[in-house]
């Protein structure tokens, strides 16, 4: 399964990097929420389907496109999957979006014990991807990610701005950025490279970052609300997760909570 995903993660990227000047790819042909489905995301999503059913093994899927597909009542693993994360950002030419899968035994309740996934860099063509309680970089074994980086990766509103200060406040010297794929951002705060990252929008679902949950759940960094509590939103449907917290720093979690 391990090489599965990680072949799967680089296949999904590079038909995402074959269609990408075909024209069309912006338009939206759904809408979900805030968000929109657009054709690129549809594509990506089918050929994803299409990459987990030629292993063999049998998968509920739940999809940021299409909701819950059941192929049946005799799956293995249940799949989320964002087809295509940050889907803005691609349209637009900006290179920060990823395609990320998710998967949980079936039976299993809690989020944050996937068993195996990948997040894949649309544009860098890295690949995330964790099994069994370990994860990797381009199959290279991360073991003790370096640490020390101060900047904040930050999601927020004009009427988020009071929950949004009660983080920054506990923070000093801090760069904030806004890159637009929740789970590339993510991994950047798991692997060191980014000290906090944050989403007080009130509008992450669980397929946005399941993968990377996953992954960053192998090195001991758990996304949790503003309560401090790990988030568990559930895994055999597509549901809002909420108000969301990441940082390798257990401090700066006591200061806040």
């Amino acid at each position: 399964m391990e090489n599965l995903l990680l072949e799967i993660g680089r296949k999904a990227v590079s038909f995402i990097q074959e269609i990408r000047n075909q024209s069309g790819l912006d338009r939206v042909i759904g809408r979900h929420g805030d968000d929109v489905t657009r054709v690129v995301d549809k594509k990506s999503e089918e050929y994803v389907f299409q990459l987990l059913n030629e292993t063999g093994y049998k998968f509920l899927f739940v999809s940021e496109e299409s909701g819950v597909v059941r192929q049946g009542d005799d799956y293995e693993f249940v799949a989320l999957i964002d087809p295509l994360d940050g889907s803005t950002n691609f349209v637009s030419g900006i290179p920060w979006s990823s395609v990320s899968i998710a998967l949980y035994k079936r039976g299993e309740r809690d989020f944050n014990k996937s068993f195996a996934g990948v997040v894949a860099n649309v544009f860098t063509g890295d690949v995330y991807s964790y099994y069994n309680g370990r994860s990797y970089v381009n199959g290279v074994e991360v073991t003790e990610p370096k640490k020390g980086s101060n900047v904040v990766l930050g999601y927020f509103t004009k009427r988020d701005l009071d929950k949004a200060l009660k983080m920054l406040n506990n923070v000093e010297k801090v760069k904030i950025r806004s890159l637009g794929s929740a789970s590339l951002d993510m991994i950047l705060v798991c692997l060191g490279k980014a000290y906090l990252y944050f989403d007080v929008r009130n509008k992450l679902r669980n397929i946005d970052i399941a993968a990377s949950t996953g992954f960053c759940s192998t090195l001991g960094v758990f996304p949790v609300n503003l309560k401090g509590e790990r988030i568990n939103p559930g895994i055999d449907n597509v549901n809002l997760v909420g108000d969301v917290l990441v940082t390798y720093d257990q401090s700066l979690l006591s200061r806040l909570f």
